[in-house]
């Protein structure tokens, strides 16, 4: 049976990605992904990704890194939400130019496994 994603909102999101990079899972991603992302999304909703440190992994309100983070990802709350229901690729939302992306690029393509670990922890319904 198809798992549908709800529309979900960029605070849930959030939660959610906090949820994939806690304890084990944190640790799986950041052999994958070392790194620091800065998220905005609709221009006001600022939230750090860190994954620099296979103890520490955590997702967190505002900017943490200080303006030092690896990758600078900005997008608008329907993108962010395209993206983790794979409704659109990362690579495919930028070449539209409806993600913006500064910084590292081998971490930008590294996003999607990011993207695909919070999307699991996301509550969803069944069609």
């Amino acid at each position: 049976s198809e798992t549908k994603i709800i529309m979900s909102s960029t605070k849930e999101v959030f939660a959610a990605m906090a949820e994939a990079v806690a304890g084990n899972g944190g640790k799986s991603l950041h052999r994958k992904f070392k790194g620091k992302v800065l998220f905005t999304i609709d221009g006001d909703k600022v939230y750090s990704l860190d994954l620099s440190s296979p103890t520490d992994c955590k997702v967190a309100e505002g900017d943490i890194f200080e303006g030092k983070a690896d990758l600078q990802v900005v997008c608008s709350e329907e993108v962010m939400g395209k993206m983790i229901n794979k409704e659109i690729q990362p690579q495919q939302a930028f070449m539209k130019g409806m993600l913006k992306i500064k910084g590292k690029m081998n971490l930008a393509m590294k996003l999607t496994a990011v993207l695909a670990a919070t999307r699991k922890k996301l509550p969803s319904s069944k069609l």
